[in-house]
């Protein structure tokens, strides 16, 4: 895989300094950007959410043309034209920290229903609104749901409030009414705003014993816009396309 790095291109690996805050912290942020083989989707709806986590922060950063190197990242790779995951990593090791840009190939599931399972551990944080590297919590989480035969896992609170899930946000449905979890501990979601910008959603606490109220669930993220879930642990919910047909072109762009 060729990558961009301080101005150059190359598929060396990337050098981490064991005794930094990258390697020993997980100390970073990134964002991944899905390219449906025509545009960079979003790119600045993501720039705008990576740098604002920085800034966030304190943490110092260099930018670069992003437009231009991503591009340049695809083309190195035999990507252009082709779907592919475009991820802008900033790992911090310096006093400035500065972006790492890699592609690989997406190959979209356009018609997959999700099921998730309940994940048992609680992680709850204010880190859980920024998109950090040091993200082993839903790495495990996604890990342990794989295992079980799942394809993601749902998060949630102390007070066992359902938060979002490992992989993206959720909605929910009832009497045409849809709904989506209101906390400070969910990742700002880029494929939630869009779907506000064509869905009247409204922001709730859900408690997990209310789950089995709705009749729809649907998980929504950059690389697969919005999906039906079809089962949350125990729960099931009933598959709704209808919703996914607004607003995942929105997301994935006219050709997503």
């Amino acid at each position: 895989m060729i990558h961009y790095k301080d101005g150059g291109y190359g598929p060396e690996g990337v050098w981490t300094d064991p005794a930094g805050p990258a390697f020993r912290f997980g100390a970073g942020l990134y964002e991944t950007i899905y390219y449906n083989g025509h545009e960079l989707c979003h790119l600045g709806r993501h720039l705008d959410r990576l740098l604002h986590g920085l800034r966030s922060y304190g943490l110092a950063y260099t930018t670069v043309d992003f437009p231009e190197v991503a591009s340049q990242v695809l083309n190195r790779n035999g990507l252009e034209g082709s779907p592919a995951r475009v991820d802008i990593v900033y790992p911090v090791e310096d006093r400035v920290a500065s972006p790492v840009v890699l592609a690989e190939p997406y190959e979209p599931k356009p018609y997959k229903a999700f099921r998730l399972c309940l994940c048992e551990d609680r992680h709850v944080s204010a880190l859980s609104g920024h998109k950090t590297t040091n993200g082993m919590f839903a790495f495990l989480a996604r890990r342990q749901a794989a295992a079980c035969g799942f394809d993601d896992a749902a998060l949630f609170d102390l007070d066992d409030n359902i938060l979002e899930g490992a992989a993206g946000a959720l909605v929910f449905e009832k009497h045409g009414q849809f709904v989506c979890v209101d906390s400070p501990y969910c990742l700002p979601s880029i494929a939630l705003d869009l779907a506000k910008t064509v869905l009247d959603i409204l922001p709730v606490r859900l408690p997990l014993d209310d789950l089995p109220s709705f009749r729809h669930a649907y998980l929504l993220n950059s690389l697969i816009g919005m999906r039906p879930v079809v089962a949350i642990g125990e729960t099931a919910f009933v598959p709704d396309d209808t919703a996914c047909d607004k607003v995942s072109p929105l997301v994935l762009g006219a050709s997503g």
